[in-house]
Formats: C-alpha cells, sequence, structure tokens
C-alpha cells in the first residue's frame, strides 16, 4: 500500500532538486518524478546531488566508427551537493579522489573492424553517450577480451552462462550496516501501537513466550501506521540475518515482530466489535476461515494440533477502527509473502520446532489461498497446465471477477509485477514439502465442491505462481529492466461465478483486456517504471541467489497460451538487462573503482542510465513501459536496480561486478552514522540517502542482497525433486514393505532352520536387506529425477513444454528470441 511524498519528509530532511544545467539554483523538481503518494509506501523525494555547474550534455553519436568519450568536468559547484569528495572528505571504505594523473590515460577509440563494443547504440540515434565496457586489472584502463558477439545483421549482447552470484565488498557490507542501523530505528516495542493486544502467551509457540512484541512504524501517505508491508520487510530481513547467524540482534527482533504478526492475525479489538480471527476476511463470521465466504480463500487457521493461536495473513493496515475498518481491511500479498520467507527463515535458525513449525505451516496455506487463490482461481492454458496468477491481496486483483460472488473489491483484472517474488514461493513450497506431517492436511481448504485438497496441489499451485510470474514480466517489462508498476491480466469466464476456466493471463498485458484498460493503485502511474514496479529488481535478484538453477530455467509461452521455444527469459536475463543499461548508458565506469564520483560527490554520472527527465535515458519506456518513469534520484527508485549485479554478466568480470555494487554503495557517506544505535549518531551524507521509512527500506534490502547475506536453506537437489518426493517415497515405502515381507515368505518357504540356520542368521539377513532397501531409496530421494506428471517438467532443464509432452530444447534456442538479446530489443523499442 502507498505513501506519500512530500516536500519535508518526517526525519525532517528537506528535498532539494536536480538542477537543470548550467544554473546553479536550488529549486525546481527532481527527475520530474510526482511529487504524490509513490507506489507502495513511498516517502518524500530523494535529497537529490547537484551535479556540477555545467553539467554535460550526453553528446550526439558520433561518427560512424568512432566512439565518444565521456565527458568529465572537474568542479563542482555549491547548493545541495556536499564537499568535492577528496581524501579528507571520501566516504568510508571509498577510494580517494585521484589527480587526472593518477586515473592513468584513456585508451584511443578502436576501429570500426576492432570495436565489438562500438555496435553496442547503432541501434538508434536517441542514445546520445555511449561508453566502451573495458574490464579492468589495473588503474590504467587497459583492454582485454570480453565476450560481446555480434552479428552483421542483428546487434546482440550475450548472457552469461549460469553460475555463482556476486555480492559486493567492504564498501557494500559498511553500507548494509548503515542502512540496517537506520531500518531497525522504525522498530516500536509494543504491540499496542497497532491497537491489538498482545497474543496469549499460552497459545504461542515455546520460541515466542516471554518476547515483547515490537512492530515497524512507518510514515508517509496511506502507509502511515503499521502495515503489513513494513512488517515483512522486517520479519524478513532479520529472519535472513537471524539464518546467516553473524548479528546477534537478529532473532530477538524477528520472533519479536513475528509475535506482532500472530496478534495482528486474530485482529484489533475496535471497541469488541471485530471478528476473531479477523485476518484477510471482513468483519463477518468465517470470512477469514471458509472459502465459500467472500472474499474467495482462507486468510486463516484458527485451530492447531499444537493448541496454538490463529495463524495466517492479517489486515493490510492498523490499528483498526470502526471508521477505517473498511478501507484497511483485506491482506496485502507483498506484505503476506515477505513476512512468511522471513518466518520459514527464523524456524530454521531455531531448528525447525515442531510447534514453530505449526505455525508457519499454517501461515503458508494461508497465504496459498488467500493471496494466490488456492485452490479454485486459476486459468487453464492449452496444453492443461493450471496457471495461478498470484492476488494483490484477499479481497482484490489478479483473476477475481469483476461480478459475481467473489468479484474483486477493487478495480478487476489488476496484477503488480513489482509484487511477483518467485523466491519466496519456492521457499514456500519446498518447506511445506520438506517438513509436512499428515496432520497438517487438516488445515488444508477444501475446494468450493468440497473436494480435499493436497500438499502436491499447493506444491503445483507455488510452481504455477512462478510460471505465470515470469510470464507476466516478460510482457511488463523494457530491455533496460524498466516494469510497469500495474498491468492487465484480465482472463474472464463465461460464468461470473466460475473461478477457473480456460484462459490467458498474459494475452492483452499490460493492457487490460484487447481494448487498452488501464488500472492503478497506491498512488502509483499505470503502464510506469515506479514505486511499486522498482522491487521486482532485488525481488528476482533473491530468486537468482536462492535457487539459481531454478530461477533459470522458466518454461515461457507466448501470447495465446503455447509455449515458446524461442523465448528465453528468467531471473539472470532480466537482471542482466539492468546491469547491461548501466554499463552502456552511464557516463562513467562503475567496476573501476572512484571512476563515477571523480571530481563529485553527486552520482549524477550514473542517472544517464534511468533518468529521462534530465538526461534523456533510452529505453526506460516501451510498449510494455508505455508511460514516463519517477525519477532514478529517489532512493526507493535508484537502491533496488542495484542489486541486479548480483547476476553474473559476461560481458562484465566478477571483479568489476563487485566495484559496480561498491561504486553504488559509496553514494551515501556512513562516516558519521551509528551502526549500533542510529540515534546516537548522524545521518549519513550524499545525494540518495534519505532515511525516511520506505527510502530505507528498499536500501537495506538491496545493500543485505548485495551484501552476501542470503543463505539458501534447501539443497539444489531438492529444488528439482520437491514436487515429486512425496509421491516418490510413499512409492518407495511400499515397495520396500513388500521386499521385506517377500523376503520374510521365502525364508519360511526355505525352512532354514530345518536347515540347521540359526535365528541369529537369519535375523542378519532380514537386516542387511531392509538396510538394502533404506539406503536405495536414500539415494535415489536426492537423485536427479526427470520425470513427467500432468505434461509437466519436474525436471525443467533444457526442456520445453510442448502440449502434453515435453521434448528437449533445439540445440541454438537459447538466444533465438530478440528480445532476450538486450540490444536487439532496444532497436525494436526504438523502431
Amino acid at each position: 500500500m502507498g505513501s506519500g511524498a512530500s516536500k519535508k519528509t518526517a526525519d525532517g530532511q528537506e528535498v532539494v532538486a536536480l538542477v537543470e544545467a548550467p544554473a546553479a539554483s536550488a529549486g525546481g523538481s527532481a527527475g520530474g518524478a510526482p511529487a504524490q503518494a509513490s507506489g507502495c509506501s513511498a516517502g518524500a523525494k530523494a535529497d537529490l546531488g547537484e551535479p556540477p555547474a555545467a553539467v554535460p550534455e550526453k553528446p550526439k553519436a558520433p561518427p560512424e566508427g568512432k566512439r565518444p568519450r565521456p565527458a568529465r568536468k572537474t568542479k563542482d559547484k555549491g547548493g545541495a551537493v556536499e564537499a568535492v569528495a577528496s581524501e579528507d572528505t571520501a566516504p568510508s571504505g571509498s577510494p580517494a579522489r585521484r589527480s587526472p594523473q593518477d586515473r592513468g590515460p584513456r585508451l584511443p577509440s578502436p576501429p570500426p573492424a576492432a570495436s565489438k563494443a562500438a555496435e553496442l547504440d547503432d541501434d538508434d540515434d536517441d542514445d546520445e553517450t555511449t561508453t566502451t565496457i573495458i574490464t579492468t586489472t589495473s588503474i590504467t584502463r587497459t583492454e582485454t577480451t570480453t565476450t560481446k558477439t555480434f552479428t552483421t545483421s542483428t546487434s546482440t549482447t550475450s548472457t552469461s552462462t549460469t553460475g555463482p552470484y556476486v555480492f559486493g565488498g567492504n564498501i557494500t557490507e559498511d553500507a548494509f550496516a548503515g542502512w540496517l542501523s537506520i531500518w531497525r530505528n522504525n522498530y516500536q516495542v509494543g504491540l499496542w501501537n497497532a491497537g491489538v493486544p498482545d497474543p496469549w502467551e499460552s497459545l504461542m509457540p515455546k520460541s515466542l513466550k516471554g518476547i515483547k512484541p515490537i512492530v515497524v512504524e512507518s510514515s508517509g501517505g496511506v502507509a502511515g501506521g503499521i502495515v503489513t508491508e513494513g512488517m515483512g520487510y522486517g520479519i524478513m530481513i532479520e529472519g535472513f540475518l537471524a539464518a546467516k547467524g553473524k548479528d546477534v540482534r537478529a532473532l530477538n527482533y524477528s520472533l519479536a515482530l513475528i509475535k506482532s504478526w500472530q496478534g495482528m492475525v486474530n485482529g484489533g479489538a475496535a471497541n469488541g466489535k471485530i471478528t476473531q480471527p479477523f485476518a484477510g476476511g471482513e468483519n463477518k463470521t468465517h470470512s477469514a476461515t471458509k472459502v465459500d465466504q467472500w472474499p474467495y480463500g482462507i486468510s486463516a487457521v484458527e485451530w492447531s494440533h499444537e493448541k496454538l493461536a490463529p495463524a495466517g495473513v492479517p489486515a493490510w493496515k492498523f490499528p483498526l477502527t470502526e471508521k477505517n475498518i473498511q478501507s484497511n481491511m483485506g491482506s496485502a500479498a507483498d506484505g503476506d509473502q515477505d513476512a512468511i520467507l522471513g518466518m520459514i527463515y527464523t524456524a530454521h535458525a531455531l531448528d525447525f520446532p515442531s510447534d514453530f513449525v505449526d505455525m508457519v505451516m499454517r501461515s503458508v496455506i494461508s497465504f496459498a489461498s488467500a493471496d494466490l487463490g488456492f485452490p479454485d482461481l486459476y486459468r487453464i492454458l492449452p496444453n492443461g497446465e493450471k496457471i495461478y496468477v498470484p492476488k494483490l491481496g484477499s479481497m482484490w486483483g489478479g483473476l477475481l471477477p469483476e461480478h459475481g460472488k467473489f468479484k474483486t473489491l477493487q478495480q478487476p483484472w489488476c496484477y503488480s509485477p513489482g509484487y511477483f517474488a518467485p523466491a519466496h514461493y519456492r521457499t514456500m513450497r519446498d518447506f511445506a514439502l520438506k517438513h509436512w506431517k499428515k496432520e497438517y492436511n487438516d488445515y488444508m481448504p477444501n475446494t468450493l465442491a468440497g473436494k480435499p485438497t493436497t500438499l502436491d496441489e499447493m506444491a503445483e499451485a507455488f510452481d504455477s505462481a512462478v510460471t505465470a510470474g515470469y510470464n507476466i514480466l516478460y510482457y511488463s517489462s523494457c530491455s533496460s529492466g524498466s516494469v510497469s508498476n500495474w498491468v492487465g491480466v484480465q482472463t474472464p469466464c463465461a460464468n461470473d461465478n466460475d473461478l477457473n476456466c480456460v484462459g490467458v493471463p498474459w494475452r492483452h498485458t499490460p493492457w487490460v483486456g484487447p481494448n487498452g484498460g488501464e488500472c492503478a493503485q497506491s498512488g502509483t502511474r499505470f503502464g510506469s517504471f515506479g514505486a511499486d514496479a522498482s522491487r521486482s529488481a532485488w525481488r528476482i535478484a533473491m530468486d537468482y541467489v536462492l535457487y539459481r538453477e531454478e530461477s533459470s530455467e522458466v518454461v515461457m509461452y507466448d501470447r495465446d497460451g503455447y509455449p515458446a521455444q524461442d523465448i528465453r527469459f528468467g531471473a539472470q536475463r532480466f537482471l542482466n538487462r539492468i546491469v547491461f543499461q548501466y554499463s552502456r548508458s552511464s557516463i562513467c565506469d562503475g567496476g573501476v573503482p572512484g571512476d563515477c564520483f571523480f571530481n563529485t560527490s553527486s552520482p549524477y554520472r550514473m542517472a544517464y542510465a534511468y533518468d529521462v527527465e534530465k538526461f534523456n535515458a533510452t529505453h526506460v519506456t516501451c510498449d510494455n513501459v508505455p508511460n514516463p518513469p519517477e525519477s532514478w534520484w529517489a532512493g526507493f527508485m535508484a537502491y533496488p536496480t542495484f542489486a541486479a549485479f548480483v547476476a553474473p554478466f559476461d560481458e562484465i568480470g566478477a571483479e568489476q561486478m563487485t566495484n559496480w555494487m561498491d561504486t553504488f554503495s559509496s553514494i551515501c557517506n556512513f562516516t558519521m552514522v551509528d551502526k549500533w544505535n542510529f540515534t546516537r549518531g548522524h545521518k549519513p551524507r550524499g545525494s540518495i540517502c534519505l532515511t525516511s521509512y520506505f527510502e530505507a527500506s528498499q536500501a537495506v534490502i538491496a545493500t543485505m542482497v548485495m551484501s552476501n547475506n542470503l543463505v539458501p536453506i534447501f539443497s539444489p537437489s531438492f529444488h528439482y525433486n520437491s514436487k515429486n518426493q512425496v509421491t516418490i517415497l510413499e512409492n518407495e515405502a511400499i515397495q520396500a514393505d513388500a521386499q521385506v515381507q517377500a523376503a520374510a515368505r521365502n525364508v519360511a518357504a526355505v525352512g532354514f532352520f530345518g536347515a540347521g540356520v540359526s535365528l541369529v542368521e537369519v535375523s542378519v539377513v532380514l537386516l542387511l536387506a531392509m538396510c538394502f532397501v533404506a539406503m536405495t531409496r536414500r539415494r535415489r530421494t536426492w537423485s536427479g529425477y526427470s520425470v513427467l506428471s500432468n505434461g509437466r517438467a519436474k525436471s525443467p532443464r533444457d526442456r520445453v513444454a510442448s502440449g502434453r509432452r515435453l521434448v528437449p530444447a533445439p540445440a541454438g534456442a537459447a538466444d533465438a528470441d530478440e528480445t532476450m538479446r538486450l540490444s536487439a530489443l532496444a532497436v525494436s523499442e526504438d523502431a
């Protein structure tokens, strides 16, 4: 949910706008960013750094065969920018300013025949500034071989083969520590801040007993108060850090936030007129706990085999009162999924105690039903595959119909790619599959027809949400990695009361329907790269870090729902779009320490990648993202994009990728920031360093991803085998029992005792047989299964769907689609 932007933030920071060159005035607008609510809790616009007095205009395209040298200035003027970075004023851990002599000579532009990178911008006349991407091994620039490949007909850039993710260096770690201190300053002790009574201690898992609840206090626009978005961020951040094990406070913070979440699920008092559990339902009995009551799905499981309190997903905003209950009710999927991901990682840090797992499992089931629409809300592709489209909350968005018993509360057929969280869905799936108990079947919702549902069906729903999300993202993004805040997924059934039917949700994406309809919420604009959409970068980066192999193998479909063998898409390819945009459009090389901040403390040289208003950035709008973006100079826009550099890119070596992340992390100077208690120090200094709620949330999450704080907790073999593991183990258990029984019958038939064989010898034979069976089961469980079920591949690697069968992908299909070739996609957008 959104928040507003003002010219002065809650913490007193003034908004200073980027000045038009060559004037040095401090007034004006920040890159054309709208001044009102921007996205999910977007706060005030960033304190923008002023570029040098005469900001270099992007040079016109050079004559054919020539490459321009990035223009630079050697002196900043006053105004909003801090003192020029020097040995005395450089950010902590960042390189000091170097003289031109120290920086080494620039290489001359190579002739056309020898320059591969020179062809990058031949696609249009709009790209006025280009830079040759050069890898380096020392301060003096030297060319090394690169992996850019081109043909005479189409300009392309290759994507790196899937490899280990990259992370930043000491500067990035220092920036994360600073942002974490700032973020934790939003924590407030006491669930009373949300107008909710503390949950009963006797109904809490043992790990939560005696813990004082804390909440995340958000500020700005509609997000003022306690919102599940902020709570979700907090639980996710602290859960990751608790699992990592290096932050001594993380586990307690996580438990305190989770305890508050449980209280919020049950609901507030509101003079005793709130139905409990309130969760994501309306104020009516069974609204949150029965699938056949509006809104569709269950948002809480109110009972437990462990005799615990209700668990699930709460209303999106607190406190709840009689006056605001209509506007605050209903869950918000983005906050829900972040919170549950954090709960799973906290469970890992606790070594998965039974009562805690029970609480988290009921939360996973509630999310699957309330926010994904499990088990009835889906569409069926021509090959028979079910497609679940993540809703925007329990009451609206996704595939909820416009009319009928389960109609959407807000605009119909609306979806936000910025909510798409594939790593979250995969983690929930794997958690459920690995820690499932037979009694958990009692928590599962029935279909509307009364049919019981199974763990396997819920796991398939999570997988389906990943497939749907990547396909919708593909049709909602540009070659620069920009993404639409809101897009359409209109796929009506013939009857308004039918929740599933044949259809393709992305047929008309980004538009709502064939007539170019629009939808929007949270104060952000339809079809624009803004505060809601910017979060796509770190959400997809998490998928690459936690599920590297699986995130690179996504089955893609065309507009009619048929497998598109020529489309190759996934986490790495999406993230590489952002890396490519920075490397081709910035007028500095972030892979060279200090290069982007030479003679300035402003990051304006990197702003050329996404600042459309001031620097005419290209490829930020396209058919899939038709409207102008919000300003890159807002922290909630810039920081999420930085996380893209964790995915390897063949054009830039690993060392340079690390340097890029350190360069981004140098934007703010944290020297005077107290890393333990933010209130005891000073605010960070720099151009994009606001400490208000939403800006800080995006900065701390992005730097957390970049500083190697995400730990996969499920093995890669489990990712590929998880959907079959339960069935396989059941089948093998039956086979093992049969083998043991057969061995016993054989023993009896042979009559060992009559032959002089002792009872001990018989027992040894049976024991060895049973051990052999057990070892076989274990070995097979973790082997690489590649089987078919309902026309889908359990091991999607090197396979594409073809009707009801799966066939190997043809050789050379990986880069056939021009939209996957970043330069070629840029050409099509300009056309």
